[in-house]
């Protein structure tokens, strides 16, 4: 009986410090990469119990609200740059920086944009064409690289911003332009009518992802948890499957 009761009271104890141990984390994320953050943060939460708030943006302007305070923990940025700038200005957790994905750059076209190659689109007088902007955006700044190279001097004819790729991807998903460049993983998770082009890795610079572990979670068990995961077999399967690159 004495057993019987020890052994209640021990369960008892277990299952109070359950909550009592999850943490909730907010993770920064850019916006190409929000569908696949969703996942991961799902399986996270999980496996760990502790909650994952998300909040996305461009990476310029989440670089810009970090440097204004705002309470993030985790920031996965879509370019190396931001994060490196971090670092340097002494904003994150020790080995709090790394490589975590390997940007593709896609074309798409609405149905009612007559078909072709990359080339011969793209040179088609009138046509509304939706980039994020290059000022804040890294597959902004693949995407004039690729118009550059594509179209010379007059690269930003006809062109519509969006204020990151994730806006620029829905000009292109209601109509409001006839085509654009997206992320590959945007273009994968659409559930409507789209053509998507390959664009050539020659045309634009590599667009490495970079993550970091902010400095006010530097004591955070919960945030270097998830910082850790994203090199997990899940996590790597999961950014592979939605059109990522990892590293090796």
């Amino acid at each position: 009986m004495l057993i019987r009761c020890l052994i209640s009271v021990l369960s008892a104890l277990a299952l109070g410090c359950g909550p009592a141990l999850a943490d909730r984390i907010t993770v920064a994320v850019a916006a190409n990469f929000l569908t696949t953050a969703q996942d991961i943060s799902a399986a996270f939460s999980a496996e760990t119990g502790h909650e994952v708030a998300l909040a996305h943006g461009s990476s310029g302007k989440i670089f810009a609200q970090i440097n204004a305070g705002a309470p993030f923990d985790v920031f996965l940025s879509a370019d190396a740059d931001r994060p490196a700038r971090l670092e340097a200005l002494g904003k994150t957790a020790p080995n709090g920086r790394k490589t975590y994905a390997i940007g593709t750059l896609a074309f798409v076209h609405g149905a009612g944009t007559p078909s072709g190659d990359l080339i011969e689109i793209v040179a088609r007088a009138g046509l509304r064409l939706a980039i994020a902007d290059p000022k804040t955006a890294p597959y902004g700044i693949a995407a004039r690289q690729v118009l550059e190279r594509l179209r010379g001097n007059d690269w930003d004819r006809d062109l519509v911003y969006g204020d990151s790729v994730g806006q620029a991807f829905a000009f292109v998903a209601t109509g409001n332009a006839g085509a654009g460049f997206v992320a590959l993983s945007q273009a994968r998770s659409f559930q409507g009518e789209i053509w998507v082009l390959e664009v050539p890795t020659e045309l634009y610079d590599p667009i490495r992802q970079d993550a970091v572990l902010l400095k006010r979670a530097e004591g955070n068990s919960a945030a270097r948890a998830f910082f850790d995961f994203l090199d997990g077999d899940f996590a790597r399967q999961n950014m592979q499957t939605a059109g990522y690159g990892v590293p090796q």
